[in-house]
């Protein structure tokens, strides 16, 4: 593990890191010095003193108690280890070789870290009329002990960082730390530590050989003699081995765990003896005394030849345009620190912390980036950025937004609405749907509107689309206007045009048709689950329907799951004053109790949503322990009939997760013999999601993969939607050699042609049996395919490898498992919240592991109990703790343009146009 993060227990744990395990220390401890700001405060420097570390350790600081006392006993928390360790090539050449400049090379990359940590994590809580706020200090203390081996006694260079609970507040006084950043951002401390140490090593004459996430060997040291000295790491892989899992598969917290359980005693060993061992083994792994004295020597003589410094703020001014591009497709607000790194990454060996630091600067100075506040998921703000790309995307939504009010006519006068409303409720009444209030304002509002772009939010089971919109879009087109449905994704698109009646497409595929000629026709686009619409797109849509002169009707719920791309579109839209009929009653849920949970999940009130789930409405289990949990709900599913599964969803909201529990429920099902016959294993091509500014990176490519083009490329031997294989990958000539299913081979140059309009696949293995639930996972027209469809395999041949597979409404067709075009599935018996919304069930079963930082909150456990009619039971580790997570979790998406600033704008906008005065909004009334 390059970086681990581990909490003290005691003062006396800490003594072990002056343990003499290193032939480095002349006095037979190991090297120590202090650092940080805190540190230059006290008028700590140089070497670590034993009694001060201690005093440190025990909260005695600044003439300062820290600590809490309770029951009459003092309680303070030491501090954190935060243990940095080079690359086992690094390792081997510093320790075996002997090449000691490299022993500064990476002290000098553990003080870039931790500058890092102290100036983007550093923080205390202090309270303020009963309201616990996180104050940034940009000052710690550390004590820093460099050690050389591990504990299996192969060369090993790492240095212990104990940071101190203790910062000093802006009042000067010295205050506990608040650990939870270091925690969260423990993969960024490692990868800034390995990106300044990859730029040491370079400059000291050394190749290096890039791989993901920053990490990187010096070549000339073989993966055999890497091997060689690996033990500890081999201990670890036999341990998740033995557990089912791998480094890859495993969680940090099993392999934290791992790592624990194989852990050995330290044992002093004599320096030259444990070299000469060293030399012995490199010798046996064919990195012999002449080949390590050649790889230094050479190194030595190529140290001189680095790079200038115009050369490498050039190269730092790509590295962080293409950091910003990545980052900001992402989202609009990202922090200064994340930056700092993918900008590293990019850049791994060609620049350092400083050189990227100098660029945003210049990026800041030709306004490329901007400044903002970044908010965490709990509400905590750091230093953060915006691009000028996002900037953009939100100021054109807003512009032709405010612009169109007032620039239609009206589809219907307030009388014709009325009596459609009338004609169109009483129709319901008597199938016994009764319309509510809600239903006929927001019907008539969209018929009257003079405005170009409107909007329904509506929260899920409002029937919002076989009330409103199919009245709306029947009415449209009595007066002759034409309805286009659209959607994010296909499934909803097509959900939406059938109950409409109307031809249906999704977003993306609607706006490459947008240089088409404007037609005659008065046209509508009514555009489902629109919260799902990142800014980007929201912007490209509005433009076209400017252009086209078409009128659009946003239809979503800003309380549920936003876009994975920047900006929170709809929700900006709605508070900079786009007319928004709002619909507020949920007829969904038959079980009113179900209904009760609903309505608190809205409200952001977990408990209250439990409480009413125990009052009929469903159920909590609770077992602090995932796997117990898994089988629970494996167990639960199978033991439910064919029809009964069919009515059921199941949701865990991480991609691991969902794979992990899918195995289980397979494996009851065919326990319970709902799975038979033999298995046949199948390659499954799951999208990777690259972003843009990835597509463009070669390192985000690997041998097996299938990329697929979004059009022709005649002159390179490419037809859209072709699959071609990846060979090899060449990062240093951003080159990818691929091989299409007939044998020819490509050689695609990533930044010359096709990264932007192509889609990569990555292969995994997965096994089918008959009964297996399958869901599409690509759209593919000509077979009639949907993204998101179930279908059942009914029948396998396994000599042909066919299987027959039977959809939701009974259609058959056949899967060629050998066929790229057919390995587009994935199990269909788990949904991530994402891929629920927008779905219903009658009984839902949703996870929600309280610890899940990143994917529980309050929006994701809205969307998951709101899909059920009936009842919604919950599996979580602990009850308490859930309701606290969702309660500080608002699940809020930032937006480049702050929400004054979005409605200054709109307001001039619309003023400007002449239509101020039609400007209405129903957001802040239905919420």
């Amino acid at each position: 593990m390059v970086a681990s993060v581990s909490a003290l227990t005691s003062s006396a744990q800490a003594s072990s890191y002056y343990e003499a395990d290193d032939y480095y220390a002349e006095d037979g401890l190991s090297p120590s010095a202090w650092h940080g700001k805190g540190a230059e405060q006290l008028g700590l420097s140089g070497d670590v003193d034993r009694d001060a570390f201690r005093e440190l350790l025990d909260g005695q600081i600044g003439g300062q108690q820290l600590g809490t006392v309770r029951e009459g006993q003092l309680e303070h928390r030491p501090g954190w280890d935060v243990t940095l360790s080079a690359p086992k090539s690094v390792s081997i050449l510093a320790e075996v070789a002997g090449d000691r400049r490299l022993i500064e090379a990476h002290d000098a990359a553990v003080t870039t870290a931790l500058a890092h940590i102290e100036t983007h994590m550093a923080a205390t809580r202090t309270r303020h009329g009963g309201v616990v706020a996180r104050e940034a200090t940009g000052n710690l203390v550390v004590a820093s002990f460099q050690h050389g081996t591990s504990r299996a006694q192969d060369p090993q260079l790492h240095t212990h960082n104990v940071i101190m609970n203790a910062t000093q507040a802006a009042d000067g006084s010295w205050r506990s730390l608040e650990p939870r950043a270091i925690y969260q951002l423990q993969k960024q401390i490692g990868a800034i530590y390995r990106q300044e140490l990859a730029l040491n090593v370079r400059e000291l004459g050394y190749e290096i050989e890039a791989a993901r996430d920053s990490m990187f060997e010096i070549r000339g040291v073989s993966a055999d003699v890497i091997a060689a000295f690996s033990t500890r790491s081999a201990q670890i892989e036999a341990a998740l081995g033995e557990r089912g899992t791998s480094r890859e598969q495993a969680s940090a917290a099993e392999k934290q765990v791992t790592a624990l359980d194989t852990r050995q005693a330290k044992r002093t060993t004599d320096q030259a003896s444990l070299v000469a061992d060293w030399r012995e083994t490199a010798d046996g792994a064919g990195f012999d005394a002449a080949a390590r004295l050649s790889l230094v020597r050479e190194a030595q003589s190529n140290s001189a030849a680095g790079a200038g410094a115009f050369e490498q703020a050039s190269v730092a001014a790509r590295a962080v345009a293409h950091a910003a591009d990545k980052l900001g497709e992402r989202q609009s607000v990202f922090q200064v620190a994340a930056l700092f790194e993918e900008a590293g990454r990019v850049g791994l060996g060609k620049v350092g912390y400083a050189q990227i630091g100098a660029a945003i600067d210049a990026a800041l100075r030709r306004g490329d980036l901007a400044d903002r506040t970044f908010i965490d998921r709990r509400g905590a703000e750091f230093g953060g950025f915006t691009t000028r790309q996002n900037i953009d995307a939100e100021t054109r939504l807003l512009r032709v937004e405010a612009a169109g009010r007032g620039a239609v006519a009206p589809i219907a006068s307030p009388l014709a609405a009325a009596k459609a409303v009338a004609i169109a409720s009483r129709e319901a009444e008597r199938a016994g749907f009764a319309w509510n209030a809600d239903q006929r304002t927001a019907t008539r509002r969209l018929l009257t509107s003079r405005n170009r772009i409107t909007a329904v939010q509506g929260y899920a089971g409002t029937a919002k689309t076989t009330t409103v919109l199919a009245t709306f879009a029947r009415e449209a087109q009595h007066r002759g206007e034409s309805v286009v449905a659209l959607a994010p994704t296909a499934s909803a698109a097509m959900v939406l045009g059938e109950a409409l009646g109307t031809r249906a497409d999704t977003v993306a595929r609607h706006l490459l048709l947008r240089d088409r000629p404007a037609g005659v026709q008065p046209v509508v686009w009514i555009v489902d689950e629109a919260s799902l619409l990142s800014a980007r797109d929201t912007a490209r849509l509005f433009e076209m329907a400017e252009k086209h002169q078409a009128r659009v009707v946003m239809v979503g719920d800003v309380k549920q799951l936003g876009s994975v791309e920047a900006g929170a579109a709809f929700a900006q839209l709605q508070t900079a004053g786009m007319e928004t009929a709002t619909l507020g009653e949920i007829v969904r849920q038959t079980n009113q109790a179900t209904r009760a949970a609903v309505m608190a999940s809205i409200e952001g009130d977990a408990r209250k949503a439990l409480a009413a789930l125990d009052g009929g409405g469903g159920a909590i289990v609770e077992n602090a322990d995932r796997t117990a949990r898994f089988a629970a709900i494996a167990a639960r599913y199978a033991g439910l009939d064919g029809v009964s599964r069919v009515r059921t969803l199941i949701i865990e909201p991480s991609r691991e997760g969902r794979d992990a529990l899918t195995a289980d429920i397979r494996s009851a099902l065919a326990r319970a013999g709902a799975l038979t016959g033999p298995a046949v294993t199948v390659e499954s091509l799951v999208n990777k999601g690259l972003t843009r500014a990835e597509a463009r990176d070669p390192l985000s490519y690997d041998t097996g993969d299938v990329v697929r083009f979004s059009r022709d490329y005649a002159d390179k031997g490419v037809a859209r939607g072709e699959a071609f294989r990846v060979e090899r990958v060449d990062a240093t000539k951003a080159a990818i050699a691929l091989r299409s299913e007939d044998g020819r081979d490509i050689e695609w140059r990533l930044r010359q042609w096709g990264a932007g309009k192509s889609q990569v696949f990555e292969a995994q293995r997965i096994e089918l049996r008959v009964g297996d639930s399958i869901r599409f996972t690509r759209n593919d027209r000509d077979a009639g395919q949907v993204n998101g469809a179930r279908a059942q395999v009914t029948a396998i041949n396994v000599e042909t490898r066919v299987a027959t597979v039977r959809g939701a409404r009974g259609q058959i067709r056949s899967l060629q498992l050998d066929t790229a075009r057919d390995q587009h599935i994935a199990y269909g018996y788990v949904d991530t919240a994402f891929a629920a919304q927008g779905r219903t069930a009658d009984h839902v079963i949703v996870h929600a592991d309280s610890r899940a930082t990143n994917l529980v909150d309050q929006k994701s456990f809205y969307v998951g109990i709101s899909r059920a009619k009936h009842s919604a039971t919950v599996f979580t580790n602990d009850r308490a703790k859930l309701v606290s997570a969702i309660s500080e979790r608002a699940g809020t998406v930032q937006t480049a343009i702050s929400q004054p600033a979005a409605q200054q704008t709109a307001a001039v906008k619309a003023s400007a146009s002449g239509s101020g005065k039609l400007r209405s909004s129903g957001f802040a009334a239905g919420l």
